[in-house]
């Protein structure tokens, strides 16, 4: 699990340093993630920044998650 304080400074990151961010991960991980993996993930990420205001939080998806497992 992530350092509860990392991801407090995670959410006050800015959009341009949210893709600096990610960028960097990205290239730390080089060779780690299978090349199939990164292409599904450039295409999300592709995705997420055409659209940037169409997102749910976690906890949002979580509870959605949890509704449609009683449901």
């Amino acid at each position: 699990m992530v350092n509860p304080a990392l991801m407090e400074q995670v959410d006050q990151l800015s959009p341009s340093e949210l893709v600096e961010l990610r960028d960097a991960i990205q290239a730390k991980l080089g060779d780690e993630v299978p090349a199939g993996q990164w292409a599904i993930l450039e295409q999300r990420v592709a995705e997420a920044d055409a659209n940037p205001d169409d997102y749910i939080t976690l906890d949002e998806w979580k509870a959605r998650r949890r509704a449609r497992r009683t449901a």
